[in-house]
């Protein structure tokens, strides 16, 4: 019994035994191994095969200068230093970029039989070198595994599913990037470098999906950017994927989620969101020509995009800036080699300030931070627009216009801005800004008021004198021979026509000034009395000359009387020269006004008659 025991237990425990045998023999294998791996693998193949692999991918030549060195614990990496990257394998070729340092995975097994293959990089210091040549093409070429990927999915007109099947399909792993940089250089020289880069990019294999995480200082600036696609190869190569995109910094905030083709008019379709506090130092720092951002203020914008055809349209868009917030929807139309983009679309605001709006679009001469950059204007840089907006209230100067309708078209000849309608201290107003590009540079100004109440207008405008109650209308048409901004009085020129019936004149005592016209040789306004006139009908017609009004012929009429003037208003010393005719049906007197308003000096012109001499033939 005892031995039958015995032998019962031994049979129990017999796997155990086997299976910590198992792992023993495991385990020495291993060390073994781990400990033989550096004599069985060649640091010079390593080497060579690493130069040969980033040379495949990139498509051009790489010299690496400094001894790989190989450790194999916890798992096999290999390290090379001084890696150059040369567009062309000859000693004067251009460098393209420089890795300080390179580490990456890499299989024993595979490299036991020559053939090592590495994943999982690490890239200490890489400086990169973007350039745009004369001819729009880039000095990175696009010769390299990845490249002719990209070229051959572009080409293919077969439908593409979301797991792309490949010729090879290489393993990638993560890419982690220790303080890089990228300095891209446009054509024309201008360049933006993102320095101090630090982040990763997980791309299991070529046919999977990427997600880059970044952080860096661009233009001085701290910027985040988190981009994760499905398809990243169909992405790169032009045939859209399903892309969700953070960018955060001081400056700008900008989130997308949706599909997106980087190639086909920059294809969007998705949810977009853009803050930006300050749109100035935002351009600034992007070094964008954009004038309008001088007057922007906490920016923000919301919009569902959707693609169609070469329109990209920014359906549900929501758009707040200056403490006014406007919805609607906007089309940009990309550009042909027959035409600029151009916007178009509606958008409704809460309130919007014409007189900035004009100035944006007039602006000729505007500056982008210290160096004095000159920005282009709409009309430079060819952007079509045909946007109306409308408006609860449209500050224009020191008056609001209530329920606006605005319009705003520009093409390579002129931009217009335009009230289409708006109502106006009980009437309404319409007007026109045009900035004229051919055939030379000017700028067009109509305004046309009706039946607006003047008591207010005058409160507005803080017109103290002549204080004027009543209804009137006012049509100005004026032409200045440089822009808006640029322009002074003296180049101003123009006509007017303003009406107003049932009012009253505040100042003006018309009993009095024919009283004092029947006698004195000279008197001032004031002294003919400081009592107000009712009239039933005033109008005024005249030109706008520089920093003077000629008034061609203006009257009014306050039964008994009837005042016609004429003449010169220097306006801006607040000075008159004017003929006038006063007359009450019995009486009529001829007057010189001069001196400044509202104290003018009034001189009666008696015509005396000359009685002959008759010891003259």
């Amino acid at each position: 019994m005892k031995t039958q025991s015995m032998y019962q237990n031994l049979l129990r425990t017999m796997p155990v035994r086997i299976a910590l045998a198992a792992v023993g023999l495991v385990l020495v294998l291993l060390v073994l191994f781990r400990l033989l791996s550096p004599l069985l693998v060649s640091s010079d193949l390593v080497r060579e095969r690493m130069e040969s692999a980033v040379e495949e991918w990139l498509g051009h030549d790489v010299v690496i200068r400094g001894t790989p060195s190989l450790s194999f614990w916890p798992r096999p990496v290999v390290k090379i230093d001084d890696i150059a990257i040369r567009q062309e394998d000859r000693p004067d070729a251009p460098i393209l970029g420089h890795v300080t340092s390179l580490s990456a995975r890499f299989s024993i097994w595979e490299a036991l039989r020559g053939t090592p293959v590495f994943q999982d990089f690490t890239l200490t210091e890489p400086q990169v070198l973007l350039r745009q040549n004369q001819d729009g093409s880039l000095n990175w070429s696009s010769d390299g595994v990845l490249g002719q990927t990209l070229h051959r999915i572009g080409q293919s007109q077969s439908a593409v599913d979301s797991q792309l099947q490949l010729e090879r399909d290489p393993v990638i792993g993560d890419i982690s990037i220790v303080s890089g940089s990228l300095r891209i250089e446009d054509r024309t020289g201008r360049s933006i470098l993102i320095d101090k880069i630090e982040g990763s990019l997980d791309w299991p294999r070529l046919s999977r999906s990427a997600r880059l995480r970044i952080e860096a200082i661009a233009n001085n600036e701290p910027v985040s950017l988190d981009v994760s696609a499905v398809n990243p190869l169909l992405l790169l190569a032009g045939r859209g994927s399903e892309v969700d995109a953070t960018l955060q910094s001081p400056l700008v905030t900008a989130s997308f989620r949706g599909a997106a083709d980087l190639q086909r008019y920059a294809f969007m379709s998705g949810d977009l969101k853009i803050s930006v506090p300050k749109v100035a130092e935002a351009v600034t720092w992007g070094n964008i020509p954009v004038h309008i951002a001088d007057r922007l203020t906490n920016l923000s914008l919301t919009a569902k995009l959707l693609t169609i055809g070469n329109v990209l349209r920014f359906d549900q868009l929501s758009v707040a800036a200056n403490g006014t917030k406007g919805t609607g929807v906007m089309d940009l139309a990309m550009a042909t080699p027959s035409s600029p983009p151009r916007l178009t679309g509606t958008l409704a605001f809460d309130t919007i300030d014409l007189a900035k709006l004009g100035h944006v679009i007039a602006s000729e001469d505007q500056t982008i931070g210290s160096d004095k950059t000159k920005r282009a204007t709409l009309l430079e840089r060819q952007i079509g627009l045909d946007v109306r907006f409308s408006a609860a209230s449209a500050a224009l100067g020191p008056v609001t216009l209530e329920n606006a309708a605005v319009s705003i078209v520009s093409n390579a000849s002129q931009t217009q801005i335009e009230v289409l309608d708006s109502d106006l201290f009980k009437g309404s107003l319409t007007g026109e800004l045009t900035l004229l590009q051919v055939p030379e540079l000017s700028t067009k100004l109509r305004i046309a008021a009706k039946d607006v109440d003047l008591a207010s207008l005058g409160k507005a405008l803080a017109w103290s004198s002549p204080s004027i109650t009543g209804t009137g209308s006012l049509q100005a048409r004026m032409k200045l021979s440089k822009t808006l901004l640029q322009a002074s009085s003296n180049d101003v020129t123009g006509d007017f026509r303003f009406q107003a019936k049932a009012g009253n004149i505040g100042g003006l005592d018309l009993s009095g000034l024919m009283t004092l016209a029947d006698g004195a040789s000279y008197f001032s306004l004031q002294q003919a009395g400081q009592s107000s006139t009712s009239f039933e009908t005033l109008e005024a017609a005249g030109r706008i000359n520089g920093s003077s009004a000629e008034l061609n012929s203006a009257f009014m009429v306050a039964a008994p009387y009837r005042l016609t003037l004429a003449g010169v208003i220097p306006y801006e010393s607040r000075s008159l020269s004017l003929s006038a005719t006063i007359e009450d049906g019995t009486r009529s007197h001829r007057l010189f006004i001069g001196g400044a308003w509202p104290n003018p000096v009034i001189w009666p012109i008696h015509e005396q008659i000359q009685t002959p001499d008759p010891s003259r033939p």
